[in-house]
């Protein structure tokens, strides 16, 4: 078969108001200190000096390539009240240390942003040390992610002001128009203050310059630049219902808020913050309605300005790994026994469970049982082999838990609008997934029946070994029953499987994958209308929220089944260890297949084994999952990171080794196929339920004339014992699992291909499955 899809700082300055008021300086003079300063070091284009007591400019006595660069920034907007006229400017700075007595200093104005971060040199600081993250060196203006476009700092070329710099001790100044029209700009455009480079002597030796910087311990030898401005009118601080501050003309006529009074600032912000609800991180979704910084500052995450806790909006945020992992119990037949020839009486019934031990009380489910009384989420596995019958009767005795009477509306609300939701009515079929079996008791969606009914269906098990699962398979509310519950394993043996020592007993473990919310009450959340996803926020597996399994120093046979509605993971080892993959949803591989990733659809399953023999005694290992949602979507959005948890005991597992060669594969020669098939999953025309309709439209080859689309749009007749070829074009731009019932099939290639013109163009060649994939 054929499978097509297309993926496709700055630290405010300290301020020294020779002439002010509060907040902005209403005289005509302000002296500032640098918001940053920095120095770049030309032999090294790693080295940095950020949080120094001095920077440099000019050559060292070590000659060519050895030059050091000044970077210096004045928070300017955040100083001046804007629509100031900027009158003249004045850079003073202190040069503490110098070889020479002679030599001239250029600013430049910087034309791109730089950092100014943690690294400190030592000693004289002369020669720098390795930048911090975010430092601003030779090569980087911001370190080690983005780097200047010319070395050694963008700037202009023409100087804005240049002075004659002397002995050391003493203080220097530079004063220009030039300097005057930067300031001007910054004011006027704040995002275009990057600062001053200062070029020193780069042409002889020793004639480096130290000067000290805005850390220097002698506050009064920082640098200071001094303007001289004349203020427009007045102003104050006009406070909006949002939080948010603007300064306006003086008497505030222009504030649609609540004015703050002549010459009041916005910085820092004078204006009461709005509350809004903030959730914090707990199993019982607490909510309050404080403001944005309270929030943040106490660890929640705040859901924005006047949002309220009512409804609440927060999740419930549960503990990982509190509780053991259960292991379903084995089904227990009326007649017979587990593995051989059997009957059960297998109910469907309303139950409580608890989940997770941080949940308020148990969640309310619906559970397979196989017993009078009782029943579980998952439900028992049933234990078959191949060829030996078993005879399930199914029972609706789903009741209300607390009356004891059948339910005759579901726990969930159903939203009647799509195909086959009717109703609010408790209808169940159960579909053995994976089963080669009669079309009567296939579990097809509309053979559903209500509580107080059963059907009886016969499984006759004439396939090879392999990891099935039976759910509910409602028309219109599948998602909703297994949702609630209603999923359980059926393992299939023979004598074959047995005879390969694989591991069994305690090293045997069905492992139930399923995304579940929890309400703060620990009740199910799902949305009331029909979605076209449902992502879950927690793992839930056995029954158990991110649960712990103690392992023995061994090996273990894993069954992982993705019951997620709509979720795909892609399950690793959080140590980088290998898995081997024996067997996939149709039986035993071939041979063993060594990954490191297990990417499984909804409804998919992989038979694997992990050796956790090299592991020390406590060493901690998480299933984890990096599988978008939807997926393959983008990396890291909708993520449930962490599956379960493995702690290695003392004690020693199955050691066993395994075999190297596992099952004959008959594999399907496609020569030997009647009749090649189309079929195209798309996204169809709105309907009175969802922007768009799920269709899968049988077409004559690639782009050929569609025909049929609908549930209820029979076209494709295949004849039992011969051989088809199948080709899937998944035109729905989201991966998607396809199923058949009855029988299984063997997997040919996968193409990519892109849309043309609403055409299909197929990209490159066929590409056949992986080794894990080439099995039924």
């Amino acid at each position: 078969m054929s499978h097509g899809l297309k993926l496709a700082f700055g630290a405010v300055a300290a301020i020294a108001l020779l002439l002010a008021a509060p907040g902005f300086a209403w005289g005509d003079v302000l002296t500032i200190g640098a918001s940053k300063d920095n120095t770049i070091f030309e032999e090294n284009g790693t080295f940095s000096n950020g949080a120094g007591d001095y920077i440099f400019t000019g050559n060292t006595k070590d000659g060519v390539n050895f030059t050091r660069r000044a970077l210096i920034a004045f928070d300017i907007a955040g100083s001046i009240p804007a629509g100031s006229t900027i009158n003249s400017v004045s850079l003073q700075v202190f040069v503490s240390r110098t070889r020479t007595q002679s030599g001239t200093g250029a600013l430049h104005k910087l034309l791109a942003d730089w950092g100014e971060g943690t690294s400190n040199a030592s000693g004289e600081e002369g020669a720098g040390t390795s930048a911090a993250t975010g430092d601003a060196t030779w090569t980087h203006r911001f370190y080690s992610t983005t780097t200047w476009t010319t070395n050694g700092g963008d700037y202009n070329a023409t100087a804005s002001a240049t002075t004659s710099l002397g002995g050391q001790n003493s203080f220097y100044s530079w004063s220009s128009a030039g300097m005057a029209a930067d300031v001007l700009g910054w004011l006027n455009n704040p995002a275009t203050n990057f600062g001053w480079i200062i070029l020193g002597n780069e042409t002889g030796t020793r004639v480096a310059k130290r000067f000290d910087s805005r850390t220097n311990p002698i506050t009064t030898q920082r640098p200071m630049l001094t303007i001289n401005f004349t203020p427009p009118a007045p102003t104050g601080a006009c406070c909006d219902a949002g939080g948010g501050c603007t300064v306006v003309l003086d008497p505030g006529g222009a504030c649609g808020g609540a004015y703050q009074g002549s010459g009041t600032v916005c910085s820092p912000n004078p204006c009461p913050q709005p509350t809004g609800a903030c959730c914090f991180p707990d199993a019982t979704a607490t909510c309050n309605e404080i403001t944005e910084a309270s929030c943040t500052g106490g660890g929640g995450t705040f859901q924005g300005n006047t949002t309220t806790c009512a409804p609440n909006p927060c999740p419930v945020v549960l503990t990982p790994y509190l509780d053991a992992l259960p292991i379903p119990a084995v089904a227990q037949p009326s007649t017979g026994s587990p593995g051989g020839v059997a009957a059960y009486n297998i109910a469907m019934r309303e139950i409580e469970q608890q989940l997770h031990t941080e949940l308020a009380n148990p969640t309310r489910l619906w559970g397979y049982g196989d017993g009078p009384t009782g029943a579980s989420f998952p439900g028992p596995t049933i234990e078959a082999t191949s060829d030996q019958p078993v005879t399930i009767n199914w029972i609706n005795d789903i009741k209300d838990f607390d009356t004891g009477l059948n339910r005759t509306s579901h726990y969930l609300n159903v939203d009647t609008c799509p195909h086959g939701a009717d109703d609010q009515s408790v209808r169940t079929v159960v579909h053995l997934h994976g089963g080669h079996v009669p079309a009567a008791f296939d579990g097809y969606p509309e053979d559903t029946f209500l509580p107080g009914n059963q059907e009886t269906y016969v499984y006759p098990n004439n396939q090879i070994p392999s990891t099935l699962w039976f759910h509910d398979h409602a028309l219109g509310i599948t998602r909703l029953n297994v949702y609630m519950g209603l999923a359980a394993f059926y393992l299939i043996r023979d004598s074959v499987e047995q005879a390969l020592d694989l591991p069994a007993g305690e090293f045997e473990i069905p492992v139930a994958i399923q995304d579940r919310t929890f309400n703060p009450d620990g009740s199910l959340q799902y949305p009331s209308a029909w979605q076209d996803h449902f992502f879950g926020d927690t793992f839930v597996v056995n029954g158990k929220a991110w649960p712990y399994l103690n392992v023995k120093k061994g090996k273990y046979r894993l069954r992982l089944l993705n019951g997620c509605n709509s979720r795909t993971v892609r399950l690793s080892l959080s140590n980088g260890a290998s898995m081997r993959i024996i067997g996939q949803e149709g039986g035993l591989l071939p041979a063993p297949v060594t990954v490191t990733e297990i990417t499984l659809g909804p409804a998919e399953r992989a038979d694997t084994i992990i050796d956790f023999a090299p592991y020390a005694t406590g060493t901690e290992i998480i299933l984890q999952n990096d599988a978008p949602a939807p997926f393959p979507g983008t990396p890291g959005v909708g993520v449930i990171p962490e599956v379960m948890k493995f702690i290695v005991q003392a004690e020693a597992g199955d050691t066993d080794p395994v075999p190297s060669t596992l099952r004959t594969l008959e594999v399907l020669d496609e020569n030997d196929a009647v009749i090649e098939r189309t079929f195209e999953l798309k996204k169809g025309p709105s309907d009175p339920c969802a922007p768009f309709e799920w269709e899968v439209v049988t077409t004559q080859g690639l782009n050929g004339a569609a025909t049929g689309s609908k549930w209820v749009d029979i076209t494709e007749f295949p004849e039992l014992d011969t051989t088809e070829v199948w080709t899937f074009v998944n035109r729905s731009g989201v991966t998607h699992p396809m199923h058949m019932h009855l029988v299984f099939f063997q997997v040919l290639d996968r193409q990519a291909f892109e849309e043309q013109g609403g055409l299909v163009v197929t990209i490159g060649s066929p590409v056949p499955p992986p080794a894990h994939d080439a099995g039924w």
